[in-house]
């Protein structure tokens, strides 16, 4: 299972390496105290080389000024993976923090 930029080939946002601690670091250094930090990593499914689309030009961090065009043959070698499986999977990586001013 590789990510949406590996797959397809494409640079990384200056926020691939946005961490849980890093934003915790960066709280705490401006006066917050943390309550509660979640962090997971689900699995995003994606049954259709459109659906993929969609998402890519919606989360523009994802892959900067995503054009369909740019990644053609990565985009159909995946549709064909897509068709042989049934769906492609994508590793995710959320967290959640939530802190209050000390």
């Amino acid at each position: 299972m590789c990510g949406h930029n590996d797959r397809l080939e494409a640079p990384y946002s200056e926020y691939a390496d946005w961490s849980l601690s890093q934003a915790i670091t960066g709280l705490k250094s401006n006066g917050f105290e943390i309550v509660e930090q979640r962090e997971q990593f689900p699995i995003q499914r994606f049954y259709d080389i459109g659906a993929l689309v969609y998402y890519l030009k919606a989360i523009e961090w994802q892959i900067a000024d995503f054009q369909p065009e740019r990644y053609i043959e990565q985009l159909y070698g995946l549709h064909l993976d897509i068709q042989r499986d049934g769906y492609w999977d994508v590793k995710q990586h959320r967290f959640l923090i939530q802190a209050r001013a000390i």
